[in-house]
C-alpha cells in the first residue's frame, strides 16, 4: 500500500529531510505585523530567529486551519496514495492534532486515514517521525510501525537550554517578575528544560552559564537512559552551532550513540526558546 507520511512542522525535521523522504507537514502559523505566516513555507527560519530579539510587539503563534490539512490530504489523493499516516502533536500541547482529524472527515471515503497521537512535541516527536519514515522504507506496515512507536514514545527523551529568559518572558511561558528578572540577569542563568510525554516542555531549573546548563542536561539524560542501550541522537539548535557541537560531544561521551541526525528548531519553537537555544534528543535504536 502506498502510504503518505504527514506530521506537524514543529517536529523539527529539516526541509532537506522532509523533501528527501517525501513527508508533508501541517504548518503552525506565526502572527506578525497583522499578517499570518506559515512557519516553513512563508518564513526564513534563520532570519526569523535572528530578528526575534528586535521584534516589538512580539509575534504570537496559532494553529493550522482544517483547510490547510485538507489541502495536504487532497494532494496525497491526487498523487495516488492509498493511506495517509499522520503522526501528530500531543493534544495536551496543541489542538492541531484534533484539527487534522476534523479535516480527515472530508476525505474518509476517498483514502484510508490513520492517526498516531505521539503524546510528544518538537524533536521528541521528530525522532518518532524519523523512525516511522525509515520503517516505511523497509516495507513495514502502518500497524507494525504504530506498535513500535508506542514503545518508543515512552523512551525517547529531549532536554535542552536557552541562552536567557528573554523569549520565555515575552511569550509568557515564564511570568516575569522583578526578582526573577534580576536573578536571571545577575547570574547569567540559562533556563534548562525537558520534553515530557503528554506534558510538553517542562522547566527543570537553570544553569549559571552554559557549562552548568550542559551538566544539568547530562544529569537529566542519565536519569532517563540505561547504560547498555544503544541510542540514536537528534540534536537541534536555534542558530547556536558552537553550543550544539559542544553538547553533541558531551552526549556522545555519555552514551552509546548509533547515529546522529541534525534537526532545526522551527520558527514556532524558536519563538518560545529564543536564538541560541539547543535541544538534544535520545531515542533507543529499534530492535526489529
Amino acid at each position: 500500500m502506498k502510504v503518505k507520511l504527514v506530521t506537524d512542522s514543529t517536529s523539527c525535521l529539516t526541509a532537506k529531510y522532509l523533501k528527501q523522504e517525501n513527508i508533508d507537514c501541517l504548518e503552525s502559523v506565526i502572527l506578525m505585523d497583522d499578517k499570518e505566516y506559515k512557519e516553513l513555507s512563508d518564513l526564513n527560519r534563520e532570519k526569523f530567529t535572528e530578528s526575534l530579539q528586535f521584534l516589538d510587539p512580539y509575534p504570537t503563534t496559532s494553529m493550522a486551519s482544517p483547510q490547510n490539512a485538507l489541502d495536504i490530504y487532497e494532494k496525497a489523493i491526487k498523487d495516488g496514495y492509498e493511506e495517509i499516516f499522520y503522526i501528530g502533536l500531543s493534544p495536551n500541547v496543541s489542538s492541531q492534532f484534533n484539527i487534522a482529524k476534523i479535516a480527515a472527515k472530508r476525505v474518509k471515503d476517498k483514502i484510508k486515514m490513520t492517526f498516531f497521537q505521539s503524546g510528544l512535541m518538537g524533536p521528541s516527536e521528530g525522532a518518532l517521525v524519523y523512525n516511522a519514515s525509515q520503517l516505511l522504507n523497509k516495507g513495514k506496515s502502518v500497524e507494525e510501525i504504530i506498535a513500535i512507536l508506542e514503545k518508543l514514545k515512552e523512551e525517547v527523551y529531549t532536554a535542552g537550554c536557552s541562552i536567557n529568559f528573554n523569549s520565555l518572558f515575552r511569550t509568557g511561558k515564564v511570568k516575569k517578575g522583578v526578582a526573577i528578572s534580576m536573578i536571571a540577569s545577575a547570574l547569567s542563568l540559562k533556563p534548562v528544560f525537558e520534553i515530557n510525554l503528554d506534558e510538553g516542555v517542562v522547566g527543570i531549573g537553570g544553569g549559571t552559564g552554559f557549562k552548568s546548563a550542559i551538566k544539568k542536561i547530562k544529569t537529566a539524560i542519565q536519569s532517563k537512559t540505561t547504560p547498555n542501550t544503544q541510542y540514536d541522537l537528534f540534536i537541534s539548535d536555534a542558530l547556536a552551532p558552537v553550543l550544539r557541537r559542544k553538547l553533541e560531544r558531551e552526549i556522545k561521551d555519555l552514551l552509546n550513540i548509533n547515529s546522529t541526525q541534525y534537526l532545526h528548531l522551527p520558527p514556532v519553537i524558536a519563538h518560545s526558546v529564543g536564538k541560541g537555544a539547543v535541544m538534544v534528543t535520545v531515542c533507543p535504536v529499534i530492535d526489529e
